[in-house]
């Protein structure tokens, strides 16, 4: 492999490593300024709107605090969660991994446990999520009110523009690579193995590694546990499913909040939401809304009940489409979350005692329990399920390779230098330019 080199799948054509010219120094760059822009929205004030004579300012706490006074718990741990802590937590993982390479002041083996969950925890940072939520609420405010961006504004899109950076610039493969070589190695090496006959080829769902063993063992670069599939993947993906379809109906009919103004109230559902967008003649925003509150949620929910019967049926029709569609339903459904930001930016500024206030109505909590059941169903369910109609069960949870695979006795196997050394015109290696 080299920094020009792409290694795609020879199956589906997904990307399983585009190598980086410079995988540690412009990371550790984009996550010091993400770090010091996270630092400064945290601290300072992110809206301030004036209304009837009075005054309103609110920071990114202001409104889980405010939805916690109402009885919304969950719903505001949810939002600091996704908005502050889960940030800060990637963050972290990040800059403690290539910085601890760097120094060398922490372990490899320590190291190796912190980055484990950069990868799973990604999701949850939903600060550009949190931002296009701030342009809805934006437009309803100015609405009733005079709107004054503060400093913290313009810090969080220098936080989601940076982090941004970071994700695209972070060469995972070279950084698991970087701490196996950084791990010192043993005083007495042992003369191979032979390798077991019985022993199959397994995946690593942490590392993307491919060990050759056998499941209950660990993955011999990251140390998960290795499973041949997960367990009761299919179970546990229709259950979190079932509960999902049962909350987007009351999501849908339950209003999501309700506006006091002068001794009237008004009551607003997701669709009386997007019809209040539309009336005001910000149509781009309001189909935007649709597309993520109305349309992404059930088609998550179509996509996962498909998936989950033909994997069921052991179906082999249409196998590279359903992989497809399940990355695709796994990348799109954190951006479901833009209502519940917005109404945590409308009940945090719209306190104005008896003049106008927002509050939070139980369609909210509904709706993202929608989202994050539908976010955990996409996380429980194991895509190699959908393969094995094609008969892969029986080999042992790997597909047939052209050529044949011929790993050594101790070394694990990883797929991606398999690909890029095994000929002048490997399958799946291609030169898409240089990589920045």
């Amino acid at each position: 492999m080299r920094p020009e080199l792409v290694a795609d799948c020879p199956r589906c054509h997904h990307t399983l490593w585009r190598m980086r010219r410079r995988p540690f120094e412009f990371p550790i760059a984009c996550g010091l300024a993400a770090l010091f822009f996270y630092a400064y929205a945290l601290l300072a004030p992110f809206l301030e709107i004036t209304a009837y004579g009075r005054y309103q300012q609110a920071g990114l706490t202001t409104g889980p605090v405010q939805l916690t006074i109402e009885g919304f718990q969950w719903v505001a741990i949810l939002v600091l969660g996704a908005t502050v802590i889960m940030p800060g937590v990637k963050l972290g993982l990040m800059l403690t991994t290539l910085i601890g390479l760097r120094t060398h002041l922490l372990p490899p083996a320590l190291l190796k446990q912190v980055f484990r969950w950069y990868v799973p925890i990604g999701p949850w940072a939903m600060v550009d999520v949190y931002l296009l939520g701030f342009l809805v609420a934006y437009t309803r405010l100015a609405a009733i009110a005079e709107v004054h961006l503060d400093t913290a504004v313009y810090s969080l899109v220098g936080l989601m523009l940076s982090m941004a950076a970071a994700d695209a610039a972070l060469d995972n493969e070279a950084v698991w690579r970087a701490l196996d070589d950084a791990e010192p190695a043993p005083d007495e090496e042992l003369p191979p193995a032979p390798p077991d006959p019985d022993a199959k080829y397994l995946g690593c769902h942490c590392c993307e590694m491919v060990n050759l063993g056998f499941a209950g063992e660990r993955c011999r670069r990251c140390a998960t546990v290795l499973r041949k599939r997960k367990p009761a993947a299919i179970s546990r993906s229709w259950a979190l499913v079932i509960a999902a379809i049962a909350l987007y109906v009351p999501a849908n009919i339950y209003p999501v909040m309700i506006y006091t103004q002068l001794a009237q109230t008004t009551s607003f559902t997701i669709m009386g939401g997007i019809a209040e967008l539309a009336s005001y003649g910000l149509w781009p925003l309001a189909l935007l809304v649709f597309i993520a509150s109305i349309t992404i949620p059930l088609m998550k929910l179509l996509i996962l009940f498909y998936i989950l019967i033909t994997s069921q049926l052991k179906s082999d029709e249409h196998l590279i489409g359903r992989t497809r569609a399940f990355r695709l339903i796994d990348f799109i459904g954190r951006w479901s979350m833009i209502d519940v930001f917005m109404i945590s930016i409308l009940v945090a500024l719209v306190r104005f005692q008896q003049f106008a206030n927002i509050y939070a109505a139980p369609g909210a909590p509904c709706f993202a329990a929608v989202v994050v059941l539908t976010m955990l169903a996409v996380e429980a369910f194991d895509p190699r399920l959908m393969w094995d109609g094609h008969g892969f069960e029986d080999q042992g949870g790997a597909a047939p390779l052209d050529p044949p695979l011929r790993p050594t006795a101790l070394e694990p196997l990883n797929l991606v230098s398999w690909v890029g050394v095994q000929g002048a015109a490997p399958p799946g290696l291609s030169h898409q330019g240089p990589s920045t």
